[in-house]
This record gives C-alpha cells, structure tokens and sequence, in this order.
C-alpha cells in the first residue's frame, strides 16, 4: 500500500515534485533521469514487501558521484551480515547518513511519506548503488501480521513523534505534552509485522530501534525460534519502559548500556550516536553493564526528575501516559544498547 499525503498525491508524484525542487536550489543543471528503488507493502503475507522503481532526476554532480563510485568497483554495492545495518525509523536521516559515509550497508524503515520524499532526494546516490535500500512502511508494534495497526498518527509538532500511539503522535507543542487530536493527523497505513525485515533483508551486524513505541513488536520478533538466524551483533533502543530490557534478556542479550540522547541533540535535530562497543554509558562510560545492573539504574530514572548534577538523571516522557512529568522543566530520554555475552569481569 502506498501511503498518501492526501487523498490523491501518492508517493511517485511527491518524490518526483521534492527532486526537482531541491536541485534547482542547488543550482546543479539536470544531468539524466534514473530509476531507484523503494519497497512498500505487497499485501502478501508471505512476501510481505515488494520493490518499486520511481523515476528521479540527477543532477550532473550526482552523476559524477555515481560514476567515480563504479571506477571503483562499487557499482553495485555488496552487503552482507558483517557490513548491514537495520535503521528502523529512518526520521530525517541522520543516523543513517553517518552508517553510509561509515561504510556499511542500511536497510532503512519510514512510515511517513514526506519523509521518504526528503529521503529520496538527499540520498538517491546511495540507493542507486544499493548501499541503501529504503522502505515506506509502517511496523506494527506487535507481532499479530499487522491486522489491528490501521491509523498512524503524524505529529504537527515534530515528525519524531509520529507514532502509532496517540499518546506521542497527538503530544501537544508545549510542556507537559499532554494529549491533543488537535496536534496531529491521522493517516490510514498497512502496517507489516518486524518479522517481515528480517525474512526480506536478513541478518544485520546492528539494529538500530526508534519507532516510537513500536518497538515491542521487533522484540517480539527476535524472540521466535526461526528468528535466530537472523539475530544482530547489536541492538539499540529508545527506551521509556522497564518491560524493554526485560524482553531484551529474554532474547539472551547479556550486557547493557543506557545511553542519554540529550548530549547528542544540538538544539535543531539529533542522532542516535556511538553504537555497540564505542556508545557511552550515562555512568561507566564505554564500559558494559549487566541487565540486573541497568535494570536497577533505570527503574530510579523513572521516578527521578532532572537533575544536571546527576550523571543518570530522570525526567522520561512516557510512551503510554498522558504528558510528560508535570513537575519537570527539562526531559530526557534515554537508549538502550546491548550484546551478546556477560560484560568482562563479571
């Protein structure tokens, strides 16, 4: 299904409209036209995702670009486990931008349609060669082949937030973000089950987690039987509640780290940061943790206000609730980082 702006543009005519309108600001004369391709839900269940190909405009840059890549061999770009990274909730980007210039592979997953118009603009190099595979989908938060998961909600406030929950979706602009269905729009979408990316892309090095609470559902995934083949080296996280590193034991990940987000946010944007053995724990730094040790940490952060003296201070904005904490006058929002093995030492 392809998800819609309104009710007639699909994403072909917007893609094709946000292209030529970034190149003329770029001042970059038109050099060729070229497919690229977008998945999107088949409506299948057992191939759940097919290819598209979408016309879009390069400039003559690009096409250098493009050129000098296949003079080096990477025409068409190899991806395997060791060199793939999973960027579910692609967002504007960023992370994903700094995987690519890094190296590795990205399959990368968006449900709105404007931002895979923005995606598709800025990152039409990268998805020629085949470094970047990208999806306009939605992932249901539960492991239940999507049936239930119709209504998306995109935020007026910051496309962040949208989310399959109305209580981030529909926050509204201003503290405490008490729920308001004026401070969204709500889209009709097909979601796919987490599952599906693994069984299309298959197994990642590291998988990076930011779908607004959608995130149980791949938990769910990975802790299927015929998902351990395709289980990654690392996983990330946002997290707001304990039953996260609960279910990520449960899958057997044995050593963990909390990352605060604050400190990578510049006050327009943000990015996830390091990740794996190079993300920074708020209180032992590159050092891993155990489960029961980050479990303990993050059950006092839940209770905690802000505090800048502390090094693991609270002030979380909950997924299920209504608002954020009331009393507080600065959030903070944390991810989870884990992998495989007990942390040394222990």
């Amino acid at each position: 299904m392809v998800l819609r702006t309104n009710g007639s543009e699909n994403i072909e005519k917007i893609v094709g409209n946000g292209v030529q309108s970034q190149q003329h600001g770029k001042g970059s004369e038109f050099a060729t036209s070229k497919k690229v391709p977008i998945f999107m839900p088949s409506g299948d269940s057992k191939h759940p995702l097919v290819e598209q190909r979408l016309p879009r405009n390069f400039t003559r840059d690009e096409m250098s670009a493009l050129n000098y890549t296949a003079s080096r061999g990477f025409k068409n770009f190899q991806c395997t486990s060791s060199n793939t990274i999973f960027d579910l909730g692609f967002y504007d980007g960023a992370d994903t931008k700094t995987y690519l210039e890094g190296g590795f592979c990205v399959k990368a997953f968006e449900a709105d349609p404007y931002l895979i118009q923005l995606a598709v603009t800025n990152f039409g190099v990268w998805m020629s060669t085949g470094q970047l595979a990208l999806a306009n989908v939605a992932l249901s938060p539960s492991e239940s082949k999507g049936v239930e998961w119709k209504t998306f909600y995109l935020s007026k406030c910051t496309r962040e937030w949208n989310s399959f929950y109305s209580s981030v979706g529909c926050r509204s602009c201003v503290p405490p973000h008490v729920q308001d269905l004026q401070a969204c729009v709500q889209i009709p979408v097909k979601a796919i089950p987490c599952s599906a990316v693994f069984t299309t892309f298959g197994q990642p090095h590291y998988l990076k987690l930011d779908i607004e609470g959608a995130e149980p559902g791949c938990f769910d995934a990975m802790q299927a039987k015929q998902a351990r083949p395709f289980l990654p080296q690392f996983v990330s996280s946002e997290i707001t509640e304990l039953s996260y590193l609960d279910k990520l034991y449960k899958i057997g990940f044995r050593s963990f780290k909390l990352v605060r987000q604050d400190g990578l946010h510049s006050g327009i944007g943000s990015h996830s940061g390091p990740w794996g053995n190079n993300a920074l724990d708020c209180r032992r730094g590159a050092s891993w943790r155990t489960y029961e040790e980050v479990r303990t940490e993050f059950a006092a952060i839940l209770y905690k206000s802000f505090d800048p003296s502390d090094a693991c201070p609270g002030g979380i904005c909950p997924i299920h609730g209504n608002g954020c904490n009331r009393s507080a006058t600065t959030y903070m929002w944390y991810d989870v980082h884990v992998t495989w093995g007990v942390p040394a030492g222990q």
